[in-house]
């Protein structure tokens, strides 16, 4: 019962944040308090189990950190549960699940728990939101519907690639208003349910609106001609910055209260998008920071205030630790201190600090020369190195902008080596490696960490280019032209 519990919860997606709000001297913990009303069996063990979304930590995993206790001898319970902002947790009492109550940061959340007829126990909030199993179970089929139709893509089979921004933009938006009007018309669907539904149903197609470029270049490529697959050349135009208006679509004000991980991705696909052109925020103080962030955003999301800027900032300082591998500064810490109201955000910043610094010190020593004994293993030859990942849609089309270099250069004294991460399924890399040839490796968190802090790698696909003395003559981020590539490589062949 525990398992289909939690899969209905996770896999509804729909439950999400109400506004969110700061206090001083926050703590940052909620407080859910439970006592049963009526005869409580004493000879019995009760253990309630709470679990909250994490809204950082994204992925296919979904993640939900658990706290639990016991019942006291009169039937009372009491947890202290760590949160970023509002969220519903799902209670499991003896692991049967109990149904969701909204939690708040530095409020306490009151339970009356009770047997029912069947002697299964009823959780009834106090002085919150509660959500029912029976109201869980009702909205799930409406959800997956509609999730399962914007899988297969059946959702957005009218896009085309000859839609400007502007046509792309609106065409999805206004599916997904026909989809969320179809679950306002839905009787079985509870008035308790439909609004955070609505809100985690936007979240689907995010990464749809983020990346028209690269769909509409898809669908070009899929247009038929007979039987032969179109491959002309062909590029998309390019979003301005009106284009990202749909933002405000999304209320960013008022985060999911699941961990769905399109949601994290917004504020990476924000932080990485070259036309908003974010700068990094290890480049200035966190104040002159913001203030240009808001003047870049507000108009976009609708508010220069609110959790939005909060969870900006807190994926930006995470850019920093887990792509740059550069650990905060002191300034930037007094400065997180000073900004963050909840210590929530601050106690996960400096944790994934604490963690960047001991890996670096840990695999400094066994990492050092990686790339150099991999350098040394080629002597006399020119090395191009190319950092790539197999998601990585720049890396792949660098590619094969450079085969026919590679193919002209297959008799002479150069060996192109293909370095990618555990961020790539090894499955995928290895079926990846065959079509792309040349010398691969595939190495570990902690090799690839340290490589990225020694050579400065922000970003890939970046290469490295030594000469046949193994000596590096020439680092990119980005792929330079095909022309520029093959003229520096013959400069430094033997």
């Amino acid at each position: 019962m525990k398992y289909v519990f939690r899969l209905a919860f996770i896999f509804s997606c729909f439950i999400m944040a109400l506004a969110c709000s700061q206090q001083k001297k926050s703590t940052g913990k909620a407080t859910l308090t439970g006592r049963f009303s009526g005869t409580f069996p004493v000879d019995q063990t009760f253990t309630v189990r709470v679990a909250v979304p994490n809204l950082i930590i994204g992925g296919v995993t979904h993640q939900m950190d658990e706290y639990e206790t016991q019942l006291e001898a009169d039937g009372s319970f009491s947890l202290s549960i760590p949160l970023f902002c509002d969220a519903f947790g799902t209670l499991e009492i003896n692991d049967d699940g109990c149904g969701a109550v909204l939690l708040s940061p530095d409020k306490e959340t009151k339970t009356e728990l009770s047997f029912d007829d069947s002697n299964k126990i009823n959780v009834k909030a106090i002085n919150s939101v509660g959500i029912t199993l029976e109201e869980l179970s009702k909205s799930n089929p409406a959800y997956m519907d509609f999730y399962i139709k914007a899988i297969d893509g059946s959702l957005l089979n009218g896009l085309r690639y000859d839609m400007s921004p502007e046509e792309y933009r609106d065409y999805v938006i206004n599916i997904l208003n026909d989809q969320l009007s179809i679950i306002s018309k839905n009787q079985e669907i509870s008035d308790n349910t439909k609004q955070p539904l609505y809100r985690i149903m936007k979240l689907i197609f995010t990464g749809q609106l983020f990346d028209y470029e690269g769909n509409i270049k898809y669908l070009y490529e899929k247009q038929q001609t007979g039987n032969e697959l179109n491959t002309a050349a062909f590029t998309p135009v390019k979003p301005d910055k009106s284009y990202y208006s749909f933002l405000g679509f999304f209320d960013m004000n008022n985060p999911p209260l699941v961990n769905y991980p399109y949601y994290p991705k917004i504020y990476q696909y924000i932080l990485n998008n070259s036309v908003l052109n974010i700068p990094r925020i290890d480049s200035k103080p966190l104040q002159d920071w913001l203030k240009e962030i808001k003047a870049i955003m507000a108009d976009l999301v609708g508010s220069d205030t609110g959790i939005f800027y909060d969870m900006l900032t807190l994926h930006a300082f995470l850019q920093q630790l887990e792509e740059g591998s550069i650990p905060l500064t002191v300034s930037q810490i007094e400065e997180i201190k000073s900004f963050f109201k909840n210590p929530v955000y601050t106690d996960f910043i400096f944790a994934k600090n604490d963690a960047l610094i001991g890996e670096m010190g840990s695999s400094k020593k066994d990492n050092k020369k990686t790339v150099e004994s991999i350098v040394s293993s080629y002597k006399g030859k020119v090395v191009i190195i190319d950092f790539w990942a197999t998601w990585c849609g720049p890396c792949l089309r660098a590619m094969e902008e450079i085969k026919p270099v590679k193919d002209a250069l297959i008799d002479k004294d150069v060996i192109f080596v293909y370095i990618a991460e555990p961020s790539s399924p090894k499955d995928l890399w290895e079926e990846k490696k065959e079509e792309i040839g040349g010398e691969h490796y595939y190495l570990t968190d902690d090799e690839i960490k340290y490589i990225k802090i020694h050579f400065k790698i922000n970003s890939i696909p970046t290469f490295l280019i030594y000469d046949s003395t193994g000596t590096l003559k020439h680092q990119f981020a980005g792929f330079p032209d095909v022309d520029k590539m093959r003229k520096i490589i013959e400069e430094l062949l033997p």
